[in-house]
């Protein structure tokens, strides 16, 4: 058997695809063999890479939402104070079109995953809180907030937004979701953070109108 000289390039056609494909059909519809017949290629080629669907699927959303571009741009706009930031980086992440696809296609199933939920937890903590963290100290720096635990603070924010709130995670209705969310906000106001305003209270409806009741 001829051996691939280009290895990284099959493994992203595979992603290409099967992401395609899990948007479209949903991941629980879409098959191994769906995907093997898009590629045009051996199911042995897509075992040579990846052992299961699910493997598949947590290389997609591990390379989809840990993509730090998005921080980056937002935390270098030097036009904006600590707390707009922060806002924005609320708003782009439950606003972004790219984003509500992915959500709507992937958010369920990586939820039935443990690890993935346990995984969630711990990218909340020790990856995106620090993140977050930086922002709010940026914050307390220019005026913009008044926060005493920069980092607690963070780590927090996340865990509340990232799994409490989490409408897929607990099947909250609509009017349950946006309690917690409003909840979120009091709290957040409470320790100098008043990153939930209206307008990201509006941007919250509307994730959960397009993720969770898109085609209901």
């Amino acid at each position: 058997m001829a051996r691939n000289k280009y290895p990284e390039e099959t493994v992203q056609k595979i992603l290409d695809i099967a992401g395609r494909l899990f948007m479209e059909k949903g991941y629980d519809r879409t098959s191994i063999q769906d995907i093997v017949n898009e590629l045009g290629m051996s199911k042995g080629a897509v075992y040579h890479h990846f052992q299961s669907k699910e493997e598949i699927f947590n290389r997609i959303c591990s390379d989809f939402y840990d993509d730090g571009c998005w921080y980056e741009e937002i935390r270098k706009d030097k036009s904006l104070n600590g707390l707009q930031k922060l806002r924005k980086l609320f708003l782009d992440s439950l606003g972004n079109e790219a984003k509500l696809k992915m959500d709507r296609a992937f958010l369920l199933p990586m939820l039935e995953n443990p690890r993935i939920v346990v995984a969630q937890l711990r990218e909340s903590v020790f990856e995106t809180g620090p993140m977050v963290a930086q922002v709010i100290e940026e914050g307390n720096r220019d005026g913009s907030m008044n926060v005493s635990d920069p980092l607690e603070a963070a780590e927090l924010l996340m865990l509340l937004t990232n799994i409490w709130v989490n409408p897929a995670l607990f099947n909250w209705s609509r009017e349950e979701f946006m309690n917690r969310v409003r909840f979120s906000k009091r709290l957040a106001d409470g320790i100098g953070m008043p990153v939930i305003d209206e307008e990201v209270l509006g941007i919250c409806e509307h994730y959960y109108d397009a993720v969770m009741q898109e085609g209901e």
